[in-house]
Parts: structure tokens; sequence; C-alpha cells
């Protein structure tokens, strides 16, 4: 049975819901260098839990710091464009790509206790390639993206929003969780008074995570199943 109340389950999606084993990487790197000119390798850019736009910004920052104002947002553009085209071929041919264990059987579960909706860095195509590689874009309708020019607490408060109004549901905060892999999922969980439910199949260690303050810390979605099952339906 579903909780009386009604429930939105916020989703990340790299390093939680699924693995693109370097290819998104190397996509975003390629495209970056590209728009922005960039001679030399791209290296030392830490992506977890960040926004796609924040990324961007911080590489031209650091390799193009005379870029500013509207030729930088024509560039973003530009470079939303390439990193799109690099994906899609790559998600033709997905060598390594891979859902991280337990993560359909979750999915499916949680669209049948409640609403969903994705928190992530991902441009918004950039999610739905990754998605559809593996059939699970249709749960997800609508959520908060990598494109906006704001930060991962204020981009949770903004999915949860969209998610009232898409659903037409208030969701009480106390029943709206945040699944994620990153510290930054844990803190945005905390900025919108919702529940977070740390994995460690990210980069991040759980350590690290329950030092975030992560209110249920699993290792997978597989063998950590029945205490997910358990923490939403309380």
């Amino acid at each position: 049975m579903p909780p009386s109340a009604p429930t939105l389950f916020l989703f990340d999606i790299d390093g939680t819901l699924l693995s693109t084993s370097g290819s998104g990487y190397r996509s975003f790197t390629r495209s970056c260098k590209e728009t922005l000119g960039i001679v030399d390798q791209v290296e030392g850019i830490n992506m977890a839990g960040k926004l796609d736009r924040m990324i961007f910004q911080e590489i031209a920052g650091r390799y193009r710091p005379e870029l500013a104002g509207e030729e930088l947002a024509r560039r973003w553009l530009r470079f939303k464009a390439n990193y799109i085209r690099y994906l899609q071929r790559a998600s033709r041919n997905p060598r390594g790509w891979k859902l991280m264990p337990g993560v359909e059987e979750l999915v499916r579960y949680s669209s049948e206790q409640g609403k969903l909706a994705l928190l992530t860095g991902n441009v918004r195509d950039g999610a739905l390639i990754k998605l559809t590689a593996f059939g699970l874009a249709d749960y997800f309708p609508i959520g908060g993206f990598g494109e906006d020019n704001v930060t991962r607490d204020e981009l949770a408060e903004q999915a949860f929003r969209i998610a009232c109004s898409h659903y037409r549901v208030e969701f009480p905060r106390e029943r709206t969780f945040v699944f994620g892999d990153t510290t930054h999922d844990i803190r945005a969980a905390r900025a919108i008074q919702a529940k977070s439910v740390g994995v460690a199949t990210g980069t991040v260690s759980a350590e690290d995570l329950a030092r975030a303050g992560a209110d249920l810390l699993v290792s997978d979605f597989l063998s950590g199943a029945e205490a997910v099952r358990r923490f939403i339906s309380q």
C-alpha cells in the first residue's frame, strides 16, 4: 500500500541510476575543447554532483578566462549542441554503459508508491539520452536540469516546485525523498527539507555520504532494497 500522504521521489542520474563508464565525460570534454578552442587536455575537473552549465563555466574560466557575458553564453549554446551530438553517438554503441544494481526494481517500486522526477546536473537532452538507453525515460516526465545557472540547492527547490505543478499536488516535504551518490545531493535534500538516500555507487565514499548527513545510506540499491522500502514507508 502506498503511503497515505502523496510522495515525491527525486533522482540523480550519474552514479546513482547509471554509469556511462567515461563516455559522458569524454563527450563533455571533447565538446568543451572544440567550443572553447582549448588545445591542452582538459584535466582535473571533478564533475560529481555539479550542474553541466557550472562545469562548462569552470572549464571556460580555467582555460579561456577572457570569455564572458554574451560571448560565453553563445559558446555555451554551441557547446551544448556539440555535446548532445557526441553523447547521442556514444549511446548508439554504449560499451560499458550500465545500470547500477537494483535500479530497475527501485524505479518501478517508487513509481508505484508515488511520483518521480529528476534532480540532475545533466542538461535535459543529455538526461533523456542516458535514460532512454535503459528504457527509463518514461518514468521521469519532468525534473530540474543542468542548463540552469543555479546552485544544486536552488535546483532542488526548482525541481520540487516543477513536480508540484506538473502533478498538481503539493507534496509534503517530509514525504519528499532525494536519491543521490554525492554530498551535493545530500545537502540539496536538506536545503528543501526533504529526506535523503545516499548510495555509494558513485565516486563518493560511504563515509563521506554519512558525514554529509544522509538520512539513509546504502551500498547499492540491490543489497539495500529492503532498507529503502522500509525507509520510504515510514
